[in-house]
């Protein structure tokens, strides 16, 4: 009886709470990320022009034989449901935790929005249409997140807090700056198509920071979500200006 109660009072929680925070659960967020992911998919499958982090990801399962341009998504979905396996948690999606992403996605937005509005970046160069300029930001959002928070942030503290057993919040600190300066130098050459900007590698690197406190203490879902919602809210201002 005492185990029985025990498991219903784990069953009844709100939400799954750590010392990171309290996180989303993966099943919840791959349900949350799905409709992105397929809308990613479908409104850039004729075009050359993908999300960075997106074509290294491909490039990383060709090394395995893995070819085509669904890999990365696929990954996705593996990783989140891995994820949900190790956490022991049951099979259940709760579809007010999903709805609730959507929200605070679009809240933790804002104070990129504003840091965007204050620092004068100058315009970006301009892909062709209203639904590539969409799909390319809700992309970067999916894709960047998994690399740069996800796996990056992630594999830094089990090799450096968990393997080496070094203080895991000073890990934690320079997980955080090492995954938002790469995640900065990535849009530049040479890795990326832009020419090296001081002032936009400095206001990239702020969001980076920004966005793996988020991860940090909410998961990948809510992180990813403000990417993409960010992303989506500077296409949408740029189109009406225009």
């Amino acid at each position: 009886m005492p185990t029985m109660a025990k498991s219903q009072r784990k069953a009844a929680s709100p939400a799954r709470r750590t010392r990171r925070g309290t996180l989303a659960r993966p099943l919840d967020a791959l349900v949350f990320l799905l409709p992105l992911i397929l809308f990613y998919e479908i409104a850039s499958f004729t075009r050359q022009d993908r999300v960075i982090a997106f074509d290294a990801l491909r490039r990383f399962f060709e090394l395995f034989g893995q070819v085509g341009v669904w890999a990365p998504g696929l990954a996705v979905v593996v990783i989140l449901i891995a994820t949900h396996v190790a956490s022991g948690d049951r099979w259940a999606i709760h579809w007010d935790r999903v709805g609730w992403m959507y929200v605070e996605s679009l809240a933790f937005s804002v104070p990129l929005l504003l840091l965007n509005w204050a620092v004068p970046l100058g315009p970006d160069d301009g892909i062709a249409t209203f639904l590539n300029r969409m799909a390319l930001g809700i992309g970067a959002g999916i894709y960047e997140e998994l690399v740069f928070r996800l796996i990056l942030i992630s594999l830094i503290v089990i090799v450096a807090a968990d393997l080496l057993k070094l203080d895991r919040g000073g890990v934690a600190a320079a997980a955080v700056i090492l995954s938002s300066l790469a995640f900065a130098a990535h849009h530049h050459h040479p890795i990326g198509s832009e020419p090296f900007d001081a002032l936009r590698f400095v206001f990239r690197t702020l969001a980076g920071v920004y966005l793996a406190v988020i991860f940090w203490f909410r998961g990948y879902g809510p992180a990813a979500g403000c990417h993409a919602a960010y992303n989506v809210a500077l296409v949408i201002v740029t189109s009406l200006r225009s």
